[in-house]
């Protein structure tokens, strides 16, 4: 990825809410990793694990994979997914289902957004 390109992706998520500033601290100033870094974010295993805990009802199996999420996401920067992950997290944690739902409708198409914002760095390859 060119540095214009890299640019363009960082003023993308900036412009989505993102603490973009924040990512690149974490890793010491790299936009080249923190770049690649983002590119992983989407097909991580914990988005269908989550997706299939909360089909089975399975509260504590999706407690797990939302409090991973919430840690990677929060490191990435990615602050509208994070907060909405925060929201499912809280009532996972005290094992209820109870409002959940309605968090993952809207994190699920956050992930699409982040897929269509890399994407679009990623055609310019």
């Amino acid at each position: 990825m060119s540095e214009r390109q890299e640019q363009e992706l960082l003023g993308k998520l900036t412009q989505w809410g993102c603490d973009v500033s924040g990512a690149l601290q974490r890793v010491l100033g790299s936009k080249e990793l923190y770049c690649l870094l983002l590119q992983s974010i989407p097909q991580d295993k914990a988005f269908d694990a989550l997706d299939t805990a909360l089909r089975e009802r399975d509260v504590r199996a999706a407690f797990e994979q939302a409090h991973s999420l919430k840690g990677v996401l929060g490191n990435m920067g990615l602050t509208p997914m994070y907060r909405e992950c925060c929201d499912m997290v809280e009532p996972l944690r005290s094992g209820t289902l109870d409002g959940v739902a309605a968090h993952y409708e809207t994190f699920r198409r956050q992930r699409e957004t982040l897929v269509e914002i890399l994407g679009g760095a990623a055609d310019n390859l």
